[in-house]
């Protein structure tokens, strides 16, 4: 269906009904919610159809209830505001991700757009530490947001103060790039599946003919994760795990460290133990490629390397191929989810995954 006949279609559905979830659009036309929003931005802009939060409304005709309905934020407004002639209300949404220069920035570019589709504020603050992001919540809460969307500093499937802590706040809260505890309660999240990418990257390599695949990465909150689909995709590929002599583990910020896990892995390449190895992340891949080819070790064709997270990956000499998370869309459905859940308290909780990408490059 063309651009002209959806917007058509929808404004015929918001004259009869007066206003129409985006969803349920979605589903009548057949179409992502993404190119709904799109149709509706347009239209708004025409004056054709007013953006309420979670749909789109007739607007008010002068003489209904005074002038023209007034609109907030990016032209949204209430459904039930649109119908009064009132004043509409405009989410206020704070956010807390730990780091500033790395990754989050497009989490954090993600939750922005989305925000201001829906006609909501949004605060951000960077965190570093737990005892920073809970000071930080409380500042935004004494200020008077509705919602917030955090990325904790521990993990609260195995941090229960982090985890007592989320269910304890007054206001609903979606954790982005984290996961919920069993005792959450409400606590919503959006998050990668860096399951699904470890084995994205090990079926990339065994299509390439590798089969001694390692996995090499920080001990972060990402890590198990990884080291659990990297486990899962041997098994799935009928793939024989790597001697203990191949490293898999480094001390973050250690450059002696990775200089010798190097040497380590370069023993492993010229003995057959290994061809290949998935790197998380990107900060360490670029070093470790460099300082494999100062020892003579040929990337890709004696070691082929995959790297995760996609930061950097394009700066390597040869360039990386990467996992990518999905961090701009974490971002945006992290404020959709808490969008919905202030429109309507009573829905089911949601926990949302979302599926990385593998960009390939050599």
């Amino acid at each position: 269906m063309l651009a002209e006949d959806r917007q058509r279609a929808i404004v015929a559905a918001v004259r009869e009904r007066g206003s129409v979830r985006i969803g349920t659009l979605a589903e009548e036309l057949n179409v992502a919610a993404v190119t709904v929003r799109s149709d509706v931005r347009e239209l708004a802009r025409r004056g054709e159809v007013v953006r309420v939060h979670g749909g789109v409304a007739r607007p008010a005709e002068r003489g209904e209830n005074g002038p023209s309905t007034p609109t907030t934020g990016a032209g949204q407004a209430p459904a039930e505001d649109v119908a009064a002639g009132r004043t509409p209300r405009t989410y206020s949404l704070g956010m807390v991700v730990p780091h500033s220069s790395y990754y989050y920035p497009e989490v954090v570019g993600g939750a922005t757009a989305a925000a201001e589709s829906f006609g909501a504020t949004l605060t951000v603050e960077v965190s570093q530490n737990s005892f920073t992001e809970k000071a930080l919540v409380a500042k935004m809460l004494q200020t008077g947001v509705d919602g917030l969307l955090v990325t904790t500093a521990e993990d609260p499937r195995t941090s229960p103060d982090t985890e007592a802590w989320l269910r304890e706040l007054p206001v609903p809260v979606v954790l982005a790039e984290r996961r919920t505890g069993l005792d959450t309660g409400t606590v919503e999240h959006v998050a990668t599946s860096h399951e699904y990418g470890a084995h994205l990257a090990l079926r990339h390599l065994v299509a390439r003919g590798r089969s001694r695949i390692a996995l090499l990465q920080f001990a972060t909150m990402t890590a198990p994760m990884l080291q659990a689909g990297y486990d899962q995709a041997l098994t799935a590929l009928n793939l024989e795990p790597c001697s203990p002599d191949v490293p898999s583990t480094l001390l973050e910020n250690d450059l002696t460290d990775l200089d010798d896990k190097c040497a380590q892995l370069v023993r492993c390449v010229k003995s057959g133990q290994v061809d290949a190895i998935l790197v998380h992340n990107d900060s360490i891949a670029l070093p470790l490629v460099s300082r494999l080819q100062e020892s003579g070790i040929r990337v890709p064709d004696d070691l082929a390397v995959v790297t995760y997270d996609d930061e950097l990956a394009t700066l390597a000499d040869p360039p990386l191929t990467a996992v990518a998370p999905p961090r701009r869309a974490v971002g945006a459905e992290a404020v959709e989810l808490l969008v919905r859940r202030l429109e309507d308290p009573t829905r089911p909780t949601h926990h949302l995954m979302l599926n990385p990408v593998l960009n390939v490059r050599s």
